[in-house]
Order: C-alpha cells, then sequence, then structure tokens
C-alpha cells in the first residue's frame, strides 16, 4: 500500500472532495488527515516501522496579523507552506489543521535508528523559518519561529486518536517551555530542556506557594481577557457555537462564574495535587458528556497560558521568581488536562463497554439493559414506553434516579405522552419518534418547542437533554426507548450519536429475541429435512458481490439450498429451523466443500476466487472447527485469504469462548465477516477489540427506502461511516434495482450485492454471468434518478446555519442542478428551490429553501 505524500489524491475528484483541503495552503486539511492515519499505520505496522506524528505551531505569528493586518498573515502561511513541502521530502506527509497550527506526518523511519533521524527532518524542516518573510507594504521582513509537540508510533500508542492526543500534550508542554528550552521540539511527557542540575521541583510545594501569591491579584483580569477572547473564538466554530447555544442566560453566567473559578482554583497556592485531580475528573466527566473535545481542551489551556505569559512579563517580578511561577502554572495546567483527557475517554469507554454485554444471556433480562444504561455517566432516567388502546403511551419499563417521579408525570392526564400530534402532548419527542421512525434528540430540553408540556415538571428535575430511539420488532416499530440527559447537549456529540445508533440496534435484536426465544425447531417436514440433507441434496448457490465503482466481480457468497428428488429448491429459511447442531456442521462442512472445489476449478481455468460462506455458532465453537477449516484448503490448495466465513449471531453462547474460536481461524488467515450493527458480535467495542475483516449492511436495511426514504439514507450513512472508521471493508446487500445501487454509490458505498446485479443462481450457471449494470466513469459522474438526486442533497446540500455558505455552481459541476437540468420544464419548481438553496441568504431563509427543496425531491418518488 503506497501512501500519497503530502496528500495528494489518489483518484479522481468527487464530490466533496474540497471538503479535505485547505482553501489557502491548498493543503490536506483535519479531515484528510484523518483519514489519513489509519492507513499510514497500517502500513508502518507491515513494514515494522516508526512513524513520528507532530503537531506544529508557530511562535511570534499573532504580532504580524496584528501589525500588518491578516492579508499579509495570509501571504505568510503560503509562503511558510511553500517552504515546509520543499524541506519536508516527499515521504512525509503535511496539513494544515487550522489557522496556525499544522501537522506532519515522518513516515517510514527505520527503529533502531528512528531518533536520528528524526532529528535529521527536524532540523531540515526548522529551515523553513530561518529566513525572515518579506511581505508586501511592509519595509521590515516579518520573522517567526515554530513550536512542534512529538508523539511516535507505536512508542506511544498504536491509534490515530492516541496519538493525536499525546502530541498535543507535548506540544504543550513544548509552548509552556518556550523561553527556556533547548528544542524547538518536544516529545514525551517530561520537559527536555530541564537541567539536570536543577533540583526536582514540586508545583505544590513550599516555594511553589510563595510564589503564586505574587499572581493572585492579577487573576480576574488575567480571566477577563481569556474569556473574551476564546468564548469569541468559540462562537465562530460550528460545533462549539451549537453548544453554547443550548445554554439559557443563567446557564450562561453560571458558566463563565464556574470557569473562572476553576481557573482560579489551579493558581492558588492552597490548591493540592488531590484537589486539582478531583476537579478535573468531574471536569473530564461533564466536558465529555456535552461533547467539548481534547483538542478544544488543549487549546483553551494553551489560550490560557498565552495569556497568563503575557500579563506575567508585564509584572515587576526577578526573572528567577518569574521562572518558577511559570514552572508552577505551567505543570498544574498541564495535570488539569491531562485528568480531564483521561476522563473524557474514560466516560466513552463506559459508553461503549455497554454495547459489549452479552445480549439476554445467564438471565439477562430487559430490566438488566435500563439499569446498566443508567449507570452511565449523565443518564438521569431510561423508559421504554409503548402506545395503548386509549391513544396514548404506556410505561412498559423504567429505571433511574427520577423513575418514580417520571412515572408519576407521564402516567397524569395532561402530561402523558399522546398519539394524537393535534394536540401539545402528541408533539414530543416520543411521539415523534414512533410516527417517523426516526430517532428524535432534544440537546436543550428547557428550550425546545416540542417540550413545552413537560419542561416546568422535568427542568427542576434537572434534564437538560433527551433522545427518543424507535424499537423495530421484528415487523414495525414496538416500542420507544427514552433516554434523559443531566447535561445540554449530551446526546449530539458525533461519538454518542454512534452509539446511540448502535443502542438502537441492540434493542431491536432484544425485542426480535424475545419473539423467537420459544420457537420450536420442530417442524412437520423437520425430518424430511434432515434426510435430504444427509443424502446429498445440498446443492450450494451463489451470488456475486460487486466492487461498485468499477463493476468488477469481487467475491461471491455461498448460499445453502435443498433440492429434493423431484428437483424442487427448498430456501434456507424454511429448513435451518429444523436442523440440530450436528446437522448444522454437516451442512457447513459440505457446503464448505463444494465452495472450494469452485475455487479450485476457477484457478485452473486461470481465475482466482474469493467467496463467502456462513458458519453457524455451534459449529465455529467445535473444538475441531479450525482444524476441519485447515484440512479443506490444503486438501484444494486454496489460499486462507480467499475465503471468508460469515458469523452467523447467537446470544445463547459465551463470548469468551466465541472469542477464542474466532482467533484461532484468524491464525489461519481467513477472512471473517459479520452484520446487523450494535448488538453481539457486531458492538463497536468489539469492532475495535477483535479484528473482523468484512461487516455487512443487512437487505432489511433497506426496505423502507420507499416508505422513508430520509431515515433510510441516515441509517446507510452511519453503517458506511461506522465500518470505514474501523477500518473495515462494508458490503451493502439488498442492492435491487439501480436506483438503490446510485444511492449506495453516493452514501459511499463500494461494495454490494442484491438482485439488481445478479440472483442467486447454481454454482454452473456462475461461468456465463456478466454484470448487467453498466459501472463506467461516465455514468458515475452523473445523477440518474430522483432517489440518487435526494441522496446527493441529503450529503452535500442539506442546510446548516453553522456551516459557511456552498457556492453556487454551473450545471456542468454540480450534479444535482446538471440532473435537474436535462428535463427544466418538468423539474422548473426544483430549480426554483435549489436556487434559492444556493443563493446567499439570511439562514432563516436557507432553511426555509431547504425544507421546500427537500419535499419536493420526496414528492418526486
Amino acid at each position: 500500500m503506497n501512501l500519497p505524500a503530502h496528500g495528494s489524491p489518489t483518484s479522481p475528484s468527487v464530490p466533496g472532495e474540497d471538503a479535505r483541503t485547505d482553501e489557502l495552503t491548498g493543503l490536506p486539511n483535519r479531515r484528510a488527515l484523518e483519514e489519513y492515519l489509519p492507513p499510514a499505520l497500517a502500513q508502518a505496522a507491515q513494514r515494522q516501522q516508526v512513524m513520528a506524528l507532530g503537531i506544529l505551531d508557530l511562535d511570534d505569528f499573532k504580532p504580524v496579523n496584528d501589525a500588518l493586518g491578516y492579508e499579509n498573515g495570509n501571504v505568510l502561511l503560503a509562503e511558510l507552506t511553500r517552504r515546509l513541502k520543499s524541506n519536508l521530502g516527499e515521504e512525509n506527509f503535511l496539513a494544515r489543521l487550522d489557522g496556525d497550527e499544522f501537522a506532519v506526518v515522518f513516515n517510514a523511519l527505520v527503529a533502531n535508528d528512528a531518533p536520528n533521524q528524526l532529528r535529521k527532518r527536524l532540523e531540515r524542516l526548522h529551515g523553513a523559518v530561518t529566513s525572515p518573510f518579506v511581505l508586501p507594504g511592509s519595509d521590515k521582513p516579518a520573522t517567526i519561529g515554530m513550536t512542534m509537540g512529538l508523539a511516535l508510533y507505536p512508542a506511544d500508542g498504536e491509534k490515530p486518536r492516541e496519538l493525536l492526543r499525546k502530541a498535543g500534550a507535548a506540544l504543550y508542554q513544548a509552548k509552556a517551555h518556550k523561553h527556556d528550552r533547548t528544542e524547538w521540539w518536544h516529545w514525551g511527557p517530561i520537559p527536555s530542556n530541564t537541567p539536570s542540575i536543577e533540583p526536582p521541583f514540586n508545583p505544590f510545594g513550599e516555594h511553589a506557594f510563595r510564589s503564586l501569591e505574587a499572581v493572585q491579584n492579577h487573576l480576574d483580569r488575567i480571566g477577563h481577557d481569556f474569556f473574551g477572547f476564546f468564548y469569541a473564538e468559540l462562537q465562530k466554530q460550528a460545533t462549539p457555537s451549537k453548544i453554547l447555544q443550548c445554554l439559557t442566560p443563567d446557564e450562561w453566567e453560571k458558566l463563565i462564574e464556574k470557569q473562572a473559578n476553576h481557573l482560579k482554583n489551579l493558581i492558588s497556592p492552597q490548591m493540592t495535587v488531590e484537589s486539582i485531580t478531583a476537579q478535573a475528573t468531574r471536569l473530564g466527566q461533564v466536558h465529555a458528556l456535552v461533547g467539548v473535545s481534547g483538542s478544544w481542551l488543549t487549546r483553551a489551556m494553551s489560550t490560557y497560558w498565552a495569556i497568563f505569559r503575557h500579563h506575567l512579563d508585564t509584572m515587576s517580578l526577578m526573572d528567577r521568581e518569574r521562572h518558577k511561577i511559570m514552572r508552577t502554572v505551567a505543570a498544574r495546567l498541564l495535570l488539569d488536562v491531562e485528568v480531564q483527557l483521561d476522563q473524557i475517554q474514560k466516560v466513552m469507554d463506559q459508553y461503549n463497554a455497554h454495547l459489549s454485554v452479552p445480549l439476554l444471556t445467564h438471565g439477562r433480562k430487559k430490566q438488566s439493559e435500563l439499569d446498566d444504561l443508567t449507570s452511565l455517566p449523565g443518564i438521569l432516567v431510561c423508559q421504554v414506553l409503548r402506545p395503548n388502546t386509549q391513544g396514548s403511551f404506556s410505561i412498559e419499563r423504567s429505571s433511574g434516579a427520577l423513575s418514580s417521579e417520571l412515572m408519576r408525570i407521564l402516567n397524569t392526564p395532561g402530561t402523558q405522552p399522546l398519539l394524537d400530534a393535534r394536540v401539545p402532548a402528541g408533539q414530543g419527542l416520543i411521539a415523534c419518534a414512533w410516527h417517523t421512525g426516526q430517532v428524535q434528540t432534544s440537546n436543550a430540553y428547557g428550550q425546545d418547542p416540542r417540550t413545552q408540556v413537560w419542561q416546568q415538571l422535568l427542568c427542576p428535575l434537572g434534564v437538560r437533554s433527551a433522545v427518543a430511539l424507535p424499537i423495530r420488532g421484528a415487523q414495525d416499530i414496538e416500542s420507544v426507548l427514552v433516554l434523559m440527559g443531566g447535561y445540554p447537549h449530551q446526546f449530539a456529540a458525533d461519538w454518542i450519536q454512534t452509539f446511540v445508533t448502535s443502542l438502537q440496534n441492540r434493542w431491536h435484536q432484544i425485542s426480535v429475541t424475545y419473539h423467537t426465544a420459544n420457537r420450536s425447531p420442530d417442524t412437520p417436514n423437520s425430518s424430511f429435512y434432515r434426510k435430504l440433507l444427509h443424502s446429498n441434496g445440498l446443492k450450494m448457490f451463489v451470488q456475486p458481490v460487486i466492487d461498485l465503482h468499477t463493476g468488477h466481480l469481487a467475491k461471491i457468497e455461498a448460499l445453502a439450498r435443498l433440492v429434493d428428488p423431484e428437483g424442487k429448491v427448498i430456501p434456507p429459511d424454511e429448513f435451518i429451523p429444523a436442523l440440530r447442531a450436528s446437522d448444522l456442521t454437516t451442512l457447513f462442512l459440505r457446503g464448505l466443500e463444494q465452495c472450494l472445489e469452485l475455487i479450485q476449478a476457477n484457478r485452473e481455468n486461470g481465475q482466482e476466487m474469493h467467496i463467502a460462506l456462513n458458519l453457524p455458532p455451534s459449529t465455529l465453537l467445535h473444538p475441531e472447527c479450525a482444524l476441519w477449516i485447515d484440512e479443506n484448503l490444503r486438501k484444494h490448495a486454496v489460499l486462507p485469504q480467499q475465503l471468508t466465513l460469515e458469523l452467523l449471531e447467537d446470544q445463547e453462547f459465551d463470548i469468551h469462548e466465541v472469542d477464542r474460536a474466532m482467533k484461532r481461524l484468524t491464525r489461519l488467515g481467513v477472512q471473517l465477516a459479520i452484520d446487523d450493527l450494535g448488538s453481539g458480535y457486531s458492538s463497536l467495542q468489539r469492532f475495535s477489540d477483535f479484528p473482523f475483516d468484512i461487516i455487512k449492511i443487512d437487505r432489511s436495511i433497506l426496505k423502507s427506502i420507499s416508505s422513508d426514504p430520509i431515515k433510510t439514507l441516515k441509517l446507510i450513512r452511519t453503517m458506511i461511516q461506522i465500518g470505514q472508521d474501523f477500518e473495515r471493508t462494508v458490503i451493502v446487500e439488498g442492492l435491487e434495482n439501480a436506483d438503490i445501487i446510485e444511492v449506495v454509490t453516493l452514501l459511499g458505498g463500494r461494495f454490494g450485492q442484491g438482485y439488481a446485479l445478479a440472483r442467486p443462481m447454481p454454482i454452473k450457471a456462475l461461468k456465463s454471468w456478466t454484470c448487467p449494470v453498466d459501472f463506467n466513469l461516465a455514468t458515475q459522474s452523473t445523477l440518474r434518478s430522483y432517489l440518487g438526486a435526494l441522496a446527493y442533497y441529503w450529503r452535500y446540500l442539506r442546510f446548516d446555519p453553522s456551516t459557511p455558505q456552498f457556492p453556487t455552481q454551473p450545471p456542468e459541476t454540480c450534479l444535482l442542478r446538471s440532473f435537474l437540468f436535462r428535463h427544466p420544464l418538468e423539474n422548473r419548481m426544483g430549480i426554483e428551490h435549489l436556487d434559492a438553496l444556493t443563493t446567499p441568504n439570511v439562514p432563516e431563509k436557507r432553511q426555509e429553501a431547504s425544507d421546500r427543496f427537500c419535499r419536493w425531491l420526496l414528492e418526486r418518488l
């Protein structure tokens, strides 16, 4: 795998590509860096090399902007980018994160000589700022410096987020010692420039106590400057501004007061390491739940440190005393940041751990699920509600500290949730989730017009946010799961939205399991099916899996069928329930034999093939399973990576036994595939812990694309993104027509199967099969259906008041506009809505235009 230098694209431009490129410098941006790191780390691991990630921040850049203006500042950044790229070398990677902050990835460092190699590259890179910058309209050249924090793979971590966090912490250390360091960069938790002859320094000792007393009278002024600058910057950024908008005026004042006290406490002489740790632990949990990221936290402390240093320089102090104060404050700020970052990660781990608990095993019941949910940080109450015959919602189960009080409120006439959407009590999150089948979130419960009926009762109890999840059973939506949180914006962060999606799927599995738990495997034809299986009645059918970018055959899926003496084909839904564990093992082994014979025969004809086969859980756990597979692979001279085993979920087995069995298979080298995101094997925690290769999105997900297209688009995109985030191959099943293929491709899907591509066929029919769909580049660069147009709009053009206005594009470059102009008279109204949406306007009108355009597209369907 070759990684592009400096983020140069490896494929033709696609819609949204500019979202990965910084406009000013042309460098890859933060999103591109996040996409670059996983394959770069995988390559380093494969080659057993060291990789270094550096976060680079400019020194003394702000005075250039202040004195010479932002235009000259941009000129300087553009010239600096040219110098950095020139000095960096093609084997490395450079990205601009924000403002004057860059990221550098140093690739291909030899393990036993990595420090020397890295030092040489750093010396060469620093040459970018050794010469002054000549700027237009300025008589005096500008001079700037650089500071970099480094983290090394694998020494400092093996995941992108971990390396980014440690590189950011190292940058903070380097900034804190800007005036007394020996190098312009820093790697590791301890400042590299600490003189060895200087005695150990205790930021909570007697000397620190006396030093901090000198700055106590300045803290109010320092805090005022910090809050004025930092919150003005936050208001300009999309996600932070959304968090701040969830606060009432009273909450805003309390936030400023609490943060001011927090910063004062950090620098209070009386504070101990234990008190700062306890305070930071509480704050870290709050920040995790409201959606404050580690990068914002680090930036806040860096900003406060810079403002503190500025004020410190104006104080009448001896240099030695100023140095002690700097060391004390830097150490305390760093402790606060590190504890908060650790706590943020712990909260996320607690949520993900809930998803890894096996479902309904060892007597586990629905109530246990709710009790575990309410034990998570920030969750006040969880409830499951169902509609009743009186047209209202009844509470089926409830858990949490507010459970009794909430049950009383929701069972009282006037505040009981109703099904009738014409009345206020029928317009809340619960009713809306039931009617739409979509997750409903309230980020500011006390300000949400949908929750007015309940605000005066629930807000005094501490409810600040809520989410309602429609839970689908075997056929349709059966209930609504409600979670109420004690913090604003609690269910809006990316990580918790992923959790909510997985939780919804987990409860779907719970509902289905409850309905099917008592189903008997014995049917009137059970004996006949078993006899047929054991008398060579098994005939494997195959269905191709296609690369949706090229139309090439990626692999085939083997599907079991029984054929009776009269030639009737019996589908698995009929005979699988009749089979016992021993029968399922026979089914698997005979199916494996037919699959490997197919691969062997195709090789003899000059064609290599990959094939996927279902592996029943009972067979997986057989102690001889891995041996059987290995013997068959050797017998037919088939490479292990040509075989994919799809693991069929079953909650009756101990998860640890399943893990051990799967590890035996991974040692063989075969690929493992799973489906049904969010339950059993496929919980997010197990994605990160176990090396599955393939995720399959079940065809049932696409069943609602006609009746509820928006919900289906969101679900498909979420599941594809989850798979991509975990660096897994994603295969979408159920591609029944060209419109659905177009939608899946637009939403990022790469591989698919379904009737539009090929129906299940006997093995012999595969030889004459050809893909009926045209996948050439010309067709991929145009929209072909209104459903595809809706998917394109939803992913790229839907209104978001926190993002910049997207530019109007001519028909030849905008896929959606080109599609509408093919039939301008028929699409006249849609063209008018699109023009209104892409014309600069006030946000309220843009929202209206976006809603009208969406409704118009839905009407076309």
